[in-house]
């Protein structure tokens, strides 16, 4: 069963799968209240699908019915009316794409503090870090940033390396390219979700476009 009185956060969309907003969760006695964020000061959405984060089940999906629209605080909430279960999906920083990109990574070099730009091949993005390429030798626990541009607006999203590994994928020369499993640090709510927003949106298109697959 999912722990719904841990439920904090959740991605709302609209019936065309089109991301709303991410908002806040409130528990109340078993009821459910959404806190939109402060840009959205006027609700009309009825009838949306409403992506939760659960510790045991990961993503969970439901179609829900938005009614009593309230403003507190400068805030405007709606109360959220639980509709049938649609899916269950991977934990959320689990939740990954694969993406392969090149990006500039800004980082300072370890004896002299300067800052260099280092290319890489971006492979994959989680909303909980990314996935990379280089001929530059990283070190576990060492950071660096990189400009993000899928998203409405260029995000600068700093990262920690968790672990390396040689990389032999592709056309490279193997023993060449070092891979490199990055965790996101310092994020702030905006960043955050705008990279879960862009996550979410790529695999429901992935999904749509497999479906369509297996009709034809």
């Amino acid at each position: 069963m999912p722990q719904i009185n841990k439920w904090r956060k959740a991605s709302i969309y609209d019936l065309e799968k089109n991301h709303i907003c991410d908002v806040g969760v409130e528990m109340t006695d078993g009821a459910i209240r959404f806190v939109f964020p402060e840009e959205i000061q006027n609700g009309t959405w009825e009838d949306v699908t409403a992506i939760f984060y659960d510790e045991q089940k990961g993503l969970i999906s439901y179609k829900c019915r938005l009614e009593g629209y309230k403003e507190r605080l400068g805030r405007l909430t709606a109360q959220c009316i639980l509709g049938p279960e649609e899916s269950s999906l991977q934990r959320r920083n689990d939740l990954k794409i694969h993406l392969v990109m090149s990006i500039t990574i800004q980082a300072a070099d370890s004896k002299t503090g300067e800052k260099m730009n280092i290319n890489a091949m971006l492979q994959d993005i989680s909303a909980g870090g990314i996935f990379f390429i280089s001929e530059v030798l990283f070190e576990e626990g060492e950071r660096f940033s990189f400009v993000f541009r899928r998203t409405p607006e260029p995000l600068r999203l700093e990262c920690e390396v968790l672990r390396k590994q040689p990389y032999d994928g592709g056309n490279y020369t193997p023993g060449s390219m070092m891979g490199y499993g990055c965790r996101f640090v310092n994020m702030t709510d905006h960043k955050e979700s705008a990279v879960r927003s862009y996550i979410f949106k790529e695999d429901l298109m992935k999904r749509k476009r497999e479906r369509e697959m297996s009709q034809n």
